[in-house]
């Protein structure tokens, strides 16, 4: 089990320097931002994962205890795709990515970085890397006068359903898989939040992913994210699932 005396060990060396290039991003204090990671307390085996985000980032990060879909109640019929009920994985991702909004709104925070415990960086990651990222972001957005870029912007995917080529480097998005990385403003945030209470009360459920992207395409705009899946930070596939199972399925590659 990851304790605190863990996560200051890994994150003494560069305190803050991933919190502070995503300041500098988006134009706010330090302290307006949190960097989090959902993690189901009982996927012991994803706590390796959790390590190496550590290191690699080099900063502070708040460990968000998931809440385990196997033990809730939520109405499980998908809103998109009559006659389908989506797993247990699903209902408690879902309602962590809501809860880690939740608390960032009520914490006045002004963007969060959310990484899921299944997130690893790439091999050759370095925190340069994002730099260098967000800094192609920047400049396109000022060239071409972009809006809402800050508000939410994807570091990963698991592939992009439809998207664009926006320069080096740099991809849009409105309907991609995956909620394993991305940061995102309180604008969204309070979108997610309602969004989700609305079709909750219909008895209805859309995984997180597609909740996000259906917010894009209502907005008639597009998130940002890397022209290359394999970037900056990935899914680890090598280790089970909890959405397409309970810690007991492997993934296709």
């Amino acid at each position: 089990m990851l304790t605190a005396k863990d996560i200051k060990s890994q994150s003494h060396r560069m305190a803050q320097t991933l919190r502070d290039i995503l300041a500098e991003f988006v134009g706010k204090p330090p302290g307006d931002i949190d960097i989090v990671i959902i993690h189901l307390r009982r996927a012991v085996e994803r706590e390796e994962n959790i390590k190496k985000l550590l290191e690699a980032c080099g900063t502070s990060m708040t460990i968000f205890p998931a809440i385990d879909g196997s033990e809730s109640n939520h109405p499980s019929a998908c809103a998109t795709e009559p006659g389908k009920i989506r797993t247990k994985g699903e209902i408690g991702c879902l309602l962590s990515h809501v809860a880690v909004a939740r608390k960032a709104l009520d914490e006045g925070k002004s963007h969060i970085m959310v990484f899921e415990d299944d997130c690893i960086p790439v091999s050759d990651f370095s925190l340069e890397m994002v730099s260098n990222y967000l800094s192609s972001i920047k400049n396109t957005v000022e060239d071409f006068d972009i809006e809402g870029t800050k508000d939410f912007l994807l570091l990963g995917t698991c592939g992009c359903y439809n998207w664009r080529y926006i320069t080096a480097g740099v991809n849009a998005t409105n309907k991609f898989n995956g909620s394993h990385c991305y940061l995102i403003g309180r604008t969204m945030m309070e979108k997610l939040v309602g969004s989700y209470e609305y079709i909750t009360k219909k008895g209805f459920l859309v995984p997180v992913d597609g909740l996000l992207g259906f917010l894009l395409k209502a907005q008639t705009r597009w998130a940002l994210c890397p022209e290359n899946d394999s970037a900056l930070f990935i899914q680890n596939r090598a280790i089970p699932s909890y959405i397409l199972g309970d810690g007991e399925t492997l993934r296709e590659e």
